[in-house]
């Protein structure tokens, strides 16, 4: 039998076929508490990984940070598939795009497909090949927020390189498009899915803020818009999660 490799930025040799991932290394091991039996896998350069089971099913899980932006993305999922990894949801944060009290600080969005503003996708693919969700995991994600009773969004993310955007006139661009929210990773992970062949992609988000209205969780009551975005990002958890378990009976 042939010895997997140890793959060199998440040093792990093999994960399981479902992973969630999270750019913040920080919510790793809170994504793992969900899980039965969690225990950390390991920790190299800031890339922290998690193991454990979904507590309904049983389904082995890998939890991964990937880190801020798409390049860090890249290299975290290409060794996460080459270590057995084939379903990936992201479990992330974003800004909405739009106004409304159901857009505003922990609102949860399941978007289908990404902009594709950054420069790492065109490396895998044309920039005329759309980054889409793949629909089964897209649908079961929503799947288990309906489930829950959760409120949710869907529909088009903007993946920009940018968090401090010089140009405010492309928030407004992109939110008249039609775009519901704006995040870093989403594109990246969807383009990824797509060109494997064999991955299945998905994410989930929480929005920390409101770029039309300009609230955040930094604005007004610090301390109440943190509980209302950490109880928003419970929710998505347990919806991925859930999902997770959800897939494995369809």
């Amino acid at each position: 039998m042939k010895q997997a490799n140890l793959q060199p930025h998440i040093k792990l040799k093999s994960v399981d076929k479902v992973c969630l991932i999270s750019g913040n290394p920080d919510r790793v091991p809170i994504i793992a508490s969900y899980l039965k039996d969690p225990r950390e896998a390991a920790s190299h350069r800031g890339l922290v990984s998690y193991k454990g089971f979904t507590p309904k099913k049983g389904i082995p899980v890998t939890v991964l940070t990937t880190g801020m932006g798409c390049p860090s993305t890249a290299i975290v999922l290409e060794e996460a598939y080459r270590a057995g990894g084939r379903i990936i949801i992201r479990i992330g944060s974003c800004g909405s795009l739009q106004p409304g009290r159901e857009m505003g600080i922990g609102a949860i969005f399941v978007p289908h497909a990404a902009v594709r503003d950054e420069g790492t996708s065109p490396q895998f693919a044309s920039i005329e090949f759309p980054a889409a969700a793949h629909p089964e995991i897209h649908r079961v994600l929503c799947d288990a927020a309906k489930s829950q009773a959760i409120p949710y969004n869907t529909g088009v993310v903007w993946s920009t390189d940018v968090y401090y955007s010089p140009d405010v006139s492309q928030f407004r661009k992109w939110a008249e498009y039609g775009a519901v929210c704006v995040e870093m990773e989403s594109s990246l992970v969807f383009i990824f899915g797509s060109v494997k062949g064999d991955v299945l992609t998905g994410a989930i988000l929480t929005s920390d803020g409101n770029l039309v209205e300009k609230t955040n969780i930094y604005t007004g009551d610090i301390e109440k818009n943190y509980d209302i975005f950490q109880e928003g990002v419970k929710k998505a958890i347990e919806c991925a999660i859930n999902a997770v378990d959800m897939f494995h009976e369809s």
